[in-house]
Formats: structure tokens, sequence, C-alpha cells
């Protein structure tokens, strides 16, 4: 992100190895996936780039059913 008022909350939890990032990216400018392994997502406020396969993204882009 370009500045600090971009962001408005940032956790790591290193026991999980997880990150959760909030912010405001602002106007979307271009997304990519980068080698079929990273999903890069361009806007005016900055870039955020996410490990992620093609195969994962086309999976999390499905409708999810419920069950029961």
């Amino acid at each position: 992100m370009t500045n600090t008022k971009s962001i408005s909350g940032l956790m790591v939890d290193r026991k999980k190895d997880g990150v959760f990032l909030e912010g405001e990216l602002g106007l979307i400018e271009e997304i990519e996936l980068i080698e079929e392994r990273v999903l890069m997502v361009k806007g005016m406020n900055g870039t955020i780039r996410i490990d992620l396969s093609r195969d994962e993204l086309l999976q999390a882009l499905q409708p999810q059913t419920n069950s029961g």
C-alpha cells in the first residue's frame, strides 16, 4: 500500500502461518495471475500479491453449496 492510511488492520498469526491484512486498495487498475502461482491485484493505493494457484483461485470462485 502506498501509505499507512490505506491499511486499517494487520494481523500475523505465526502459529498458523496466517496473515490478515485489511485496507483500501482503491480503484482496481489491474489483476494478474503471475506464473500460474501468484495472484496480483493492483489498486490506486497499492498492490497486493497472494500465493494462490490457478486451481485454488477457480475453486474459491465456485458457488458454495449448503448441505443439509
